[in-house]
């Protein structure tokens, strides 16, 4: 898989934790240097569960490409359909805040947001070698993850509004067009 596959991968994951962050950045300021470091933490977070899925779905692999390319086609619309049923949700101004402003739950927010990650690292280790894909994946969520959870901790700050609808089905478009290219159109 091409380095271009693996960013539009990395931002189709991030939305979800770029809603979550901007609820919580409107709820709770922090200065954006601390931002700065906590959406690195998380971002590294999600960079380490992408690899360890990788990791776990080459050992589960059967080394059948039939099989392979439909387990991961259901690890990514396993991942899809979670993301898009929060989409479609009755729209409510309560939010599930989070007080980013502490390390401890800034870690744990990492993890509880990385769980589509490291789903979809699972799936993916059914079509791709780590030894092969280990740069060419972490990098890029690294970057993504990065960029977009600091943007949404600015947004929340200024108390921007974000269509979160929207950048949700989004994300689910992307991950879809991204599990159908793999599977049916290979490498």
């Amino acid at each position: 898989m091409s380095v271009i596959e693996y960013i539009i991968l990395s931002i189709a994951l991030a939305i979800p934790t770029m809603v979550v962050m901007r609820a919580c950045a409107l709820k709770n300021r922090i200065r954006l240097t601390k931002g700065m470091a906590f959406s690195f933490l998380i971002a590294l977070e999600h960079a380490l569960l992408l690899v360890l899925g990788i990791f776990l779905g080459n050992m589960l692999r059967f080394d059948l490409p039939e099989f392979d390319n439909l387990i991961y086609l259901g690890f990514m619309v396993a991942v899809a359909l979670r993301m898009f049923f929060p989409a479609f949700r009755k729209k409510s101004n309560k939010h599930t805040y989070y007080d980013i402003s502490r390390l401890s739950t800034t870690l744990l927010l990492g993890v509880a947001t990385g769980t589509n990650t490291l789903f979809v690292g699972l799936g993916l280790g059914f079509r791709v070698l780590l030894e092969r894909d280990l740069w060419r994946s972490a990098i890029p969520m690294l970057v993504v993850m990065f960029l977009l959870c600091y943007l949404s901790i600015m947004m929340g700050r200024q108390k921007k509004t974000m269509n979160e609808r929207k950048w949700q089905l989004i994300a689910v478009l992307f991950l879809l067009i991204f599990a159908i290219k793999g599977t049916f159109f290979g490498d």
